[in-house]
């Protein structure tokens, strides 16, 4: 919503755009990624991207008010910090991250499986952030104590800390062309 909005952090803004271009180009829109890029950008400034968000909530049964009223947006009234256990630069390995998640009831492992809106895992120190011991790297939100045992270990795991900052990794790391 901050991207759609103009804000948000600079990677998430600079993926979005990318990804919203090459849809444009793979759905016949425009035959030229930067005339894709372009288009993108022209949305989100003038707030015609936000706006359409808004519709698509509308029409989907939802309510569009959560754009602007972030409280709208349900989230479970429980919380755990995952903190560094030492100093250093934060790395996290995102599958471990994204089961977590699961076993939290924030995706499914089953197609039946429900899904919790409310719970879920905001990263609080990015990949290659310097922390000092005891800093919360994690916040995860949760209603279950038995789902939060579950992830808790997952998160554990996929955290770990270093001396030395990890490699700058690129945004995209791979395109795949269709022919």
């Amino acid at each position: 919503i901050e991207v759609l909005k103009g804000g948000g952090p600079a990677d998430t803004r600079e993926l979005s755009l990318l990804l919203a271009a090459r849809m444009l180009v793979l759905a016949g829109i425009t035959g030229s990624e930067d005339d894709a890029l372009a288009r993108v950008r022209r949305a989100l400034d003038s707030g015609e991207g936000v706006e359409t968000f808004r519709r698509i909530i509308a029409h989907q049964g939802g309510d569009p008010r959560v754009v602007d009223d972030y409280s709208r947006l349900p989230s479970a009234r429980d919380e755990a910090r995952i903190a560094a256990p030492r100093a250093g630069f934060v790395t996290l390995e995102s599958e471990l991250v994204g089961r977590a998640a699961v076993a939290l009831g924030a995706g499914r492992t089953r197609l039946e499986d429900t899904v919790d809106h409310a719970v879920g895992i905001e990263i609080l120190a990015p990949q290659g952030t310097r922390v000092s011991a005891g800093d919360a790297v994690m916040l995860v939100r949760y209603r279950n104590a038995g789902r939060l045992a579950a992830a808790q270990p997952l998160l554990e795991q996929a955290l770990s800390i270093s001396e030395t900052p990890p490699p700058a990794r690129p945004l995209v790391v791979e395109r795949i062309v269709h022919g």
